[in-house]
């Protein structure tokens, strides 16, 4: 049962957020920030992000030539270029609210692992694409020295302004930036249903309490794969990457993020340990789903690419290993729209929400502001 104190103040917001992840933090963040006297709130229905907020592998990335060329195919390039900026522009963006020394940025240089020689034509033409604008040319061909891979990797492409960050510090100074603002945050608060009024939406929510209603004039909707409860039309796929850490070794020393396989696999080192995720190419349609789990086909490549690939000769032992859900479509780009007259949807990441999650909660913020 409810309180009066809870029936007339608790329940009632100019702005509800769904989703306690990183768009969703981020478009709380930003319409606070423009509505100081509003009343903003943030629903997530887990007591940690539900999806892959804190569950990816900390690469504060914007695309590897292997991918950025799927983007030319699918959506052309010019749209990968805008696409790219994006993705870039949220990178300075999440840095520049959070600071580098909180959330442990190290542009340390993003690298694809080749397994022939690259073409050098390849290169250049995504360095002429985007040097107009970056303002740089950020790929170029290095050997693979130092690394102690199996010589089966030839060369490296690298990205140079690429780098990663600690997922738990950005997600925790992003935490507190909120609740400065005086965003309230609600966990364990899983919404059921979307009701429309004249006025706004009543949100429906069941926690271990109970049910209890909200009431709003605006929802943000930043569920990702997770929306398609509500947007039963939106083109969402959801894509569940598997990541796996070593227990510490001497061999782990290097920095960097590295991806293979188109960007399907990627792997970095962390407090003397061996990250390494991906390979839901492997088995695409068992990886379709919203459900945690472990794939044991995926976990075995992951361990196999180990000894075959990335630490040949090195006796590592997985310590522990989780999943993260994604959400994709036909092309990468994300979705931001505004539903109706209440409801807005920042969704659909593409992989990619290290990077373009500020931005996308920017816009989101700019939308519902206009």
């Amino acid at each position: 049962m409810l309180s009066y104190w809870e029936k007339s103040t608790l329940r009632h917001f100019d702005l509800v957020v769904v989703g306690g992840g990183i768009v969703g933090h981020f478009t709380a963040l930003f319409y606070a920030q423009k509505n100081p006297t509003h009343r903003v709130a943030i629903l997530e229905r887990g007591l940690f992000p539900s999806g892959a907020s804190t569950k990816n592998a900390g690469f504060a990335c914007f695309g590897s030539i292997s991918e950025l060329e799927h983007d030319v195919v699918s959506i052309g390039k010019e749209a990968t270029a805008v696409l790219v900026m994006k993705r870039y522009n949220g990178l300075k963006l999440l840095r520049e609210t959070l600071g580098d020394e909180a959330i442990d940025y190290r542009e340390v240089g993003g690298y694809e692992m080749c397994f022939e020689l690259p073409n050098q034509e390849r290169i250049d033409f995504f360095n002429d694409l985007l040097e107009p604008h970056l303002g740089a040319r950020p790929y170029t061909i290095e050997p693979p020295e130092g690394y102690e891979f199996s010589t089966k990797v030839t060369r490296l492409i690298k990205n140079a302004l690429e780098g990663t960050v600690d997922t738990g510090k950005m997600m925790a100074a992003l935490q507190q930036k909120v609740a400065q603002a005086g965003v309230l945050t609600f966990t364990q608060s899983s919404v059921e249903e979307l009701e429309n009024t004249k006025k706004g939406k009543v949100v429906h929510i069941h926690n271990p309490n109970g049910t209890v209603a909200f009431y709003t004039r605006q929802v943000a909707l930043c569920t990702n794969a997770f929306s398609r409860k509500f947007l039963t039309d939106e083109e969402l796929e959801p894509g569940r990457g598997l990541v796996l850490v070593s227990k510490p070794h001497p061999a782990f020393h290097w920095e960097g993020s590295f991806h293979y396989h188109d960007g399907y696999n990627y792997f970095r080192t962390i407090d003397g340990r061996l990250l390494l995720g991906g390979g839901r190419h492997l088995d695409k349609p068992g990886e379709t789903t919203l459900e945690p789990g472990v794939n044991s086909t995926i976990e075995k490549a992951l361990k196999e690419d180990i000894a075959s690939l990335i630490a040949p000769g090195v006796a590592v032992e997985i310590d522990y290993m989780w999943s993260g859900v994604m959400a994709f479509g036909s092309s990468k780009q994300p979705v931001i729209k505004r539903i109706d007259n209440h409801l807005v949807a920042g969704i659909r990441l593409g992989g990619m929400g290290v990077a373009i999650g500020a931005q996308v909660g920017l816009d989101l913020a700019n939308e519902m502001c206009l």
